[in-house]
Parts: C-alpha cells; sequence; structure tokens
C-alpha cells in the first residue's frame, strides 16, 4: 500500500501542476479577449461621436437650428415618385 501511494502522489502532483497552468493560461486568454472587447466597444463608441460632430460641422448650415421653417399643411394629392418618369422608359410590346 505504502509503495502505492510512493508511486501515485508525484503523479497526481504533475498533473495538478499541468491541470493549474493550463486553467491560467485559458483564463489569460479570456481576460485578453474581454479587455479587447471592450477597449473596442469604447473605441467605436468614441468614433462614432467624433463622427457625429464632424457631420454637424460640415452640414451646420444646412440645418441652422435658430431659424425653422414650418411649411404649412395643404390638401394635395400624393404621387408616388417610382411612377413619375414611368413614360420615359422602354418597353416591350408584344407582336401577335
Amino acid at each position: 500500500m505504502k509503495n502505492k501511494i510512493q508511486f501515485i502522489i508525484p503523479r497526481l502532483l504533475v498533473v495538478t501542476a499541468v491541470v493549474g497552468i493550463i486553467s491560467l493560461i485559458i483564463g489569460a486568454i479570456f481576460k485578453i479577449l474581454l479587455l479587447a472587447t471592450i477597449l473596442f466597444s469604447v473605441g467605436s463608441l468614441i468614433y462614432a461621436k467624433i463622427k457625429r460632430n464632424r457631420m454637424r460641422e460640415r452640414f451646420s448650415h444646412h440645418f441652422d437650428r435658430s431659424q425653422r421653417y414650418y411649411l404649412p399643411q395643404t390638401n394635395q394629392a400624393i404621387v408616388p415618385v417610382q411612377y413619375a418618369n414611368r413614360s420615359t422608359k422602354a418597353t416591350i410590346i408584344p407582336i401577335y
């Protein structure tokens, strides 16, 4: 019995150490992936905000908020845009 314990204990220690090292490596990989995901999301939000501010500055003269133009509501027929220029398109006419 004593020989079996002396035979098994070193192997259990090695297996425990290997499993511990592997779990540390896997944990580090997941922490790195989590950190990269957080940094990417923060960077995307900052980039979107900068882009939105640039677009607002670029087109600020088109949409001046101090001057608002309200168009009166009129009762007019709604014409679909896709059929407005239909007469200029070439059509196939079947000949019998």
